[in-house]
């Protein structure tokens, strides 16, 4: 038996109540991170047993979720390790090339008869 738990206030779903659900998702990467939340039109057991599946008893659990998600404050500690050095130095040895430079005869050129 598969239970639904609201993801703000942890109530139990009942068969007879009427749910929003969203699906969550986080990209992080090196230099920006990004969130995102779907909510969908409607309560469906498809989109309740997704993988990135969120559940709301009430709109304002919901709205309690998003401000918690994607509002301003910091809800802990953040720490970031770096995985690569912080100065990269790159180094390229360029062969040395010489100039030949040689005097250049003239020539003159003559004008064709017409």
């Amino acid at each position: 038996m598969i239970d639904f738990i609201c993801d703000t206030c942890s109530a139990v779903k009942e068969p007879e109540d009427v749910w929003i659900v969203g699906l969550a998702a986080e990209a992080v990467g090196a230099v920006s991170s990004r969130r995102e939340v779907n909510i969908q039109s409607t309560w469906t057991r498809e989109a309740a047993l997704h993988l990135l599946a969120v559940h709301f008893c009430s709109i304002q659990c919901k709205d309690k979720y998003m401000a918690r998600m994607f509002g301003r404050e910091q809800v802990g500690e953040v720490v970031v390790e770096r995985a690569a050095p912080a100065e990269v130095m790159v180094v390229r040895e360029v062969p040395e090339t010489t100039k030949v430079i040689t005097k250049a005869r003239k020539v003159h050129r003559r004008k064709r008869a017409s």
